[in-house]
């Protein structure tokens, strides 16, 4: 298949196309300068009839591109062309392109007010006494309500929403991917939400994989985050959907963990 890549440069976008490279033709979109054969430098926010002409015989599109910062004091001004404008001509163009597929990198922050209510609000702040991980009623992808805990966040149930659109009245397949959190040293730590959110680079690769590969999509809402003894959401209905089995837990880490210092709004997943 041909696959393209928009944030290609970034960490999951690298990991993701040296893993199927193999096994596609992968070509990529980025604003930064890339070595990359197949890569092309724009702006997908300037022209959605200009990716339409990059986008012709693409199969699948896995939209990775944004500002992923999530800071309370980053709004509208930083989030509009990356986010917003940039999404919408993605969808617009693959549309146009008569793409098969679009794979929307979104975030566990698409549904982070959920985390104010208990048990979730203890377990994502390492609080676990009293609390049977096995029976936590773990937030649902899709049909349940999406709680934004950021603008960043809304940004992402935006592109959610047109994910859903395009799938129902467009004939376009989607899955909306709910992204936890990737360090840049594979290891959790820096923060007790880490225990939950925890997304090993050593499972990022194969887990794209199965979203570009799986057949029979519709739309759908998944979690992305390795298989973790702690969660909040609902990562097994994914491994289950993708037919994909994560190779790390952040327990594995609880003897070494991240450094305090490094902190989820450092991460570059994009």
């Amino acid at each position: 298949m041909k696959v393209m890549i928009t944030g290609i440069v970034g960490k999951i976008g690298t990991i993701v196309a040296d893993h199927i490279q193999d096994d596609h033709e992968v070509h990529g979109i980025d604003l930064r300068e890339s070595d990359r054969s197949n890569t092309t430098k724009i702006d997908l926010a300037d022209s959605a009839d200009e990716l339409a002409k990059l986008f012709e015989g693409t199969d699948v599109i896995l939209h990775l591109a944004a500002d992923r910062r999530h800071e309370p004091w980053i709004g509208w001004d930083e989030l509009m062309r990356p986010n917003v404008i940039a999404t919408a001509n993605v969808y617009q163009a693959a549309h146009k392109a008569n793409v098969r597929r679009v794979i929307f990198a979104s975030s566990m922050h698409a549904v982070g007010g959920y985390e104010l209510i208990e048990p979730y609000k203890s377990i994502v702040n390492g609080n676990y006494d009293g609390i049977d991980k096995d029976k936590v009623d773990l937030v649902k992808g899709l049909n349940q309500d999406s709680r934004p805990d950021s603008e960043y966040s809304a940004s992402k149930v935006f592109g959610e929403s047109l994910g859903r659109y395009f799938a129902e009245f467009e004939n376009m397949e989607g899955l909306a991917i709910r992204i936890g959190t990737v360090h840049p040293d594979n290891k959790p730590g820096a923060d007790p939400r880490s225990w939950v959110s925890f997304f090993s680079q050593n499972d990022i690769g194969g887990y794209f994989r199965s979203c570009i590969e799986k057949k029979d999509v519709s739309y759908d809402i998944l979690y992305a985050a390795s298989n973790n003894d702690w969660k909040v959401y609902d990562t097994p209905y994914a491994f289950n959907y993708l037919d994909f089995q994560p190779s790390d837990n952040a327990e594995n880490h609880r003897d070494n963990p991240s450094a305090p210092n490094d902190a989820p709004g450092t991460i570059d997943w994009k």
